[in-house]
Order: structure tokens, then sequence, then C-alpha cells
């Protein structure tokens, strides 16, 4: 069932997606580019956001801060999962793969290499403290709309 706080954070997780992007661009190598990351970190982000951060039990703001990191974090992962299988799937209909074990493997190095993208400090700074920031907003708009 839709409620305000679960909305609210679909919108702020979405959000800080869109922003470590903007954030991404700037540090990641030409040869990482990804062509759908804008639309897989919002995607990922809102789910995240609405499944986890959305549904946490009202508490202190120290625990929304910390469900705000567990749902940035479930986010990033799946966005990451998204984008290796996504690429993994272009590359396969280009005949590009051997066999399907070379198309699982490359999954794996795909997501390594997207992974450590992300290990720039301006990108871990803005996961952190976007990710508690959502969280803190999310239980705010929980505790304004019950």
């Amino acid at each position: 069932m839709p409620t305000a706080a679960k909305l609210v954070a679909a919108f702020a997780f979405a959000m800080l997606g869109f922003a470590t992007c903007l954030v991404l661009r700037e540090v990641m190598p030409e040869s990482l580019r990804v062509g759908r990351m804008f639309e897989a970190a919002v995607l990922c982000g809102a789910l995240s956001g609405w499944m986890i951060s959305g549904r946490a039990r009202r508490g202190s703001l120290a625990e929304a801060a910390a469900t705000g990191l567990r749902s940035t974090s479930v986010g990033v992962l799946s966005a990451l999962v998204l984008l290796a299988v996504g690429a993994m799937i272009k590359a396969s209909l280009r005949g590009r793969y051997r066999g399907p074990m070379d198309a699982v493997l490359d999954v794996f190095e795909r997501f390594v290499d997207y992974g450590s993208a992300l290990l720039a400090v301006p990108v871990l700074g803005m996961l952190f403290f976007g990710g508690m920031l959502a969280g803190m907003v999310t239980e705010a708009a929980g505790r304004r709309w019950r």
C-alpha cells in the first residue's frame, strides 16, 4: 500500500541515484561509459527506497540514517548487477562469447569494473551523505504524514 513515506523514499533515492550518476560521469574513465547508467540508477534507487527505507519502522534519526545507507547499498548493488547483465546481453547478441560460461564470467568482470569506478572519493561521499540524508527525509515524511 502506498504511503507518504514510501513515495518520499522512492523520490529521494531516485534523485540520489541521478545525482550520483552526475558525479560519477565526471570521474569515470571513457572506457567504462555505460549507456543506460542514469536509468538504472534512478530505477534501482526508487525501488530500494520504496521497499527498504519507505517500509522501515519509524524510530530515531540515527536509525533512519542507517536505513538510508542500507537502501543506498542495495540500490547501488542492484544497479551494478543490472548494468553488468545488460552489457552482457548486448555483447551476446553481437556474438562475442564462445559459450554461456564466457558470458557469465563477463558479468562478474563488468560488475567489478563498474564497481571500481564507484571508489572515487566524490562518489563515495555522495552515496554516504546522500543516503543518510534521504533516509532522514523519509523518516521525517513518515512522522509527518502517518
